[in-house]
């Protein structure tokens, strides 16, 4: 029989403590997907840094399997973005995300749903994905819940191929999607030649990018041909939105900034489904009320 389990990355930088945010992660995977088979991959300073935030007992409590791994400094000192704490608030951080590339080899599951730390699983649909006939699926389609902003697909650059986004990805092992994780890791090395051919901007080394031409060219080379997951729309909360209260189980309100007007906002009350909540200073905020009533 084949296992199957999730596999979350929790790589800490100065201000946004992502192993935590992996503990509310493991605590909202338990109640709504009914599983216990979750690795968190983290590194040698998130954690000890944790163990005199959280503390050990609080850390196995919340995460069944934890793999340590040491950081590639060169990689963190390099990959700079902007993180913004809606309009209000913008810094520039490292974002350490070198390392989702080797899931392959990292997971210990036969089936493994990779999903980011900030995508909070308010449901069971992903629970779809297990003994899918499609042994690799990833969603490039998204919708903002903010409905009059711009939505849909995008691209990698304006005439480019469509962009896959690595936030949840499903795969089943086997030599088709081995290649597929290879060829990441050959874009991850190549970025600059990649970015050339492609033609997209940033200095930024993205997965969503990566993926998308690992998908384009194990594709044969078409956009779009490697499937998406079950649920086969991604909800988006950007960045420039808040959450304003933990309703309860599976039941957010939000903040949801209105179109071209910053710093104006509307309240929607999120229940039921799962969503990308890009904000993480407002997840890190809200993280004990999720751990409270998840926990």
């Amino acid at each position: 029989m084949s296992s199957k389990g999730v596999v979350l990355f929790a790589h800490n930088n100065k201000e946004i403590n992502y192993l935590k945010l992996a503990c509310v992660s493991c605590a909202m995977i338990k109640k709504n997907l009914g599983t216990e088979n979750i690795t968190v991959v983290s590194d040698i300073d998130s954690y000890e840094y944790n163990l005199d935030v959280l503390g050990k007992d609080f850390i196995e409590k919340h995460i069944p399997n934890l793999i340590l791994v040491q950081k590639d400094y060169d990689f963190k000192n390099k990959n700079i973005r902007s993180f913004r704490d809606t309009n209000h608030n913008i810094q520039t951080l490292s974002f350490y995300n070198e390392n989702r590339s080797s899931v392959y080899d990292i997971t210990p599951y036969d089936e493994t749903l990779v999903i980011d730390v900030d995508y909070l699983v308010m449901c069971d649909s992903l629970n779809l994905c297990w003994g899918h006939e499609n042994d690799l699926m990833v969603n490039y389609d998204v919708q903002d819940i903010q409905s009059s902003r711009q939505t849909g697909k995008e691209r990698l650059q304006n005439y480019g191929i469509t962009m896959y986004w690595a936030t949840v990805v499903y795969f089943r092992k086997n030599e088709f999607t081995k290649q597929f994780f290879d060829i990441v890791t050959h874009v991850k090395q190549n970025y600059e030649f990649y970015k050339d051919l492609y033609e997209f901007s940033g200095m930024l080394y993205r997965n969503d990018y990566a993926f998308s031409i690992a998908a384009h060219m194990m594709g044969n080379f078409s956009s779009e041909a490697i499937p998406p997951l079950p649920e086969r729309t991604m909800y988006m909360s950007y960045d420039w939105d808040d959450i304003y209260k933990v309703n309860g189980v599976n039941d957010i309100t939000m903040y949801l900034e209105l179109d071209k007007q910053i710093k104006n906002f509307n309240l929607c009350r999120w229940k039921d489904l799962d969503l990308h909540l890009m904000n993480k200073w407002a997840l890190q905020r809200h993280a004990d009320d999720l751990l409270e009533i998840y926990g």
